[in-house]
């Protein structure tokens, strides 16, 4: 039965998409990771005039530098007015705060759970970011507020995303 080249050949073919199917295709981690944060979550000496940059492995999805935000203090601290810009083929988004900020002031970046990249899929934070630094916002961190808690914000393990604090010279 095996003996014909179309057996064999549709047998292979079956097999090969098989194993493709499993190893790959049925996978729930997300393909898409953040991969640096600058500043970094605990870095001390920022500069007043810092560059805030997020980097990700693939394009990210039009519309998501909406769900970064820069607070004064915790994440609970007011907004800073920001202006971002997509680099890098929407790899990289670079924001820069509309004044110079206060000194030695602790400062946090808000990064939502629920970015998206070009394809649609959930951005992960899981592999790179408690390693730059980053903490899950959790409901108590946020302090009841409900501007970051839509679904941009939304992590599917329940958090508001994630924080990065840092303190300017």
């Amino acid at each position: 039965m095996l003996r014909t080249p179309l057996t064999r050949s549709l047998l292979t073919g079956a097999a090969l998409l098989a194993a493709g199917c499993s190893a790959g295709m049925t996978s729930t981690d997300p393909t898409t990771q953040l991969l640096s944060v600058s500043p970094r979550g605990g870095d001390l000496g920022v500069s007043r005039t810092p560059d805030i940059m997020l980097t990700f492995n693939h394009p990210m999805m039009s519309g998501m530098e909406q769900y970064l935000a820069l607070h004064v203090g915790t994440v609970t601290g007011p907004s800073v007015p920001m202006s971002c810009t997509w680099l890098d083929d929407r790899q990289t988004l670079s924001c820069h705060p509309g004044q110079s900020l206060a000194s030695a002031t602790p400062y946090t970046i808000h990064m939502g759970g629920g970015m998206m990249d070009a394809d649609g899929q959930r951005v992960g934070m899981e592999s790179y970011g408690m390693a730059m630094g980053g903490q899950w916002a959790t409901g108590g961190m946020m302090g009841g507020q409900s501007g970051m808690m839509g679904s941009g914000w939304m992590h599917s393990n329940g958090s508001y995303g994630m924080v990065f604090g840092f303190t300017t010279q």
